[in-house]
Parts: structure tokens; sequence; C-alpha cells
């Protein structure tokens, strides 16, 4: 006895309030982006640190790198966290939702701790 898939039964995939909306693709595309940026940035300047201490990192396009990452990384995650909120609100359920809802509060905390307790 074998049990046959009904034919009349369209796939899930297939259903389109499903798929993402652009708000979402662009969401976490903006958060994707934030958080390459912000990983080269800190890599970048985990290298510079070692080889040249904090001299190394201070006055030059190293440390003005570093800075614009993640000083320009908070606005740009910040659109992305809104337009992941959105989608929620629309009641996507897309799994990769969760990168834009965690990279802005992520970034938000690294940038508030470095410039109260590394950063002087």
């Amino acid at each position: 006895m074998t049990v046959d898939p009904a034919p009349d039964r369209a796939a899930v995939s297939a259903d389109p309030t499903l798929r993402p909306t652009p708000q979402a693709r662009w969401a976490v595309g903006l958060a994707a982006a934030v958080a390459v940026l912000v990983v080269v940035a800190s890599s970048l300047l985990a290298v510079a640190y070692a080889v040249g201490g904090s001299d190394a990192l201070s006055d030059n396009w190293i440390g003005f790198f570093g800075a614009v990452a993640f000083l320009g990384g908070l606005p740009v995650s910040l659109a992305a966290w809104v337009l992941a909120v959105v989608a929620r609100v629309k009641h996507q359920h897309w799994a990769l939702l969760w990168l834009p809802l965690s990279v802005f509060p992520v970034l938000l905390a690294v940038v508030v701790l470095a410039e109260t307790l590394w950063l002087e």
C-alpha cells in the first residue's frame, strides 16, 4: 500500500504569502552588508593593534576606517532594523529576519561600550 501525494495541492514554497517582501530583502541585505563591514573593520583593527599597539590605530587610515565602519554602520543598521520590524508587523515569517533584528542592538551596544570603556 502506497500513499500518493494529492495532485491538486501546491507546494508550500509556491505560496506567494510566504515569499519575503522587498522590505524584508532590503533589511537582510543592509544588515548583512553592515555585518561584513564591521567584521572586516574589527579584523583590521585587531591585526593593526597586535602588530603596532595603540599607536597603529590613531591618526591613520586604519583608525578612520574603523570609526567609519562602526559609526556609519549604526544608521544603516537602524534602517535595516526598521525595515525588519515593518516586515514582522506584516507577519513575514522569513528565517533570515533575525539578522537585521539583531545587528542594530548588538552594534549599538558595542559602540556604547567601546566609547565608555576603551576610548577616551
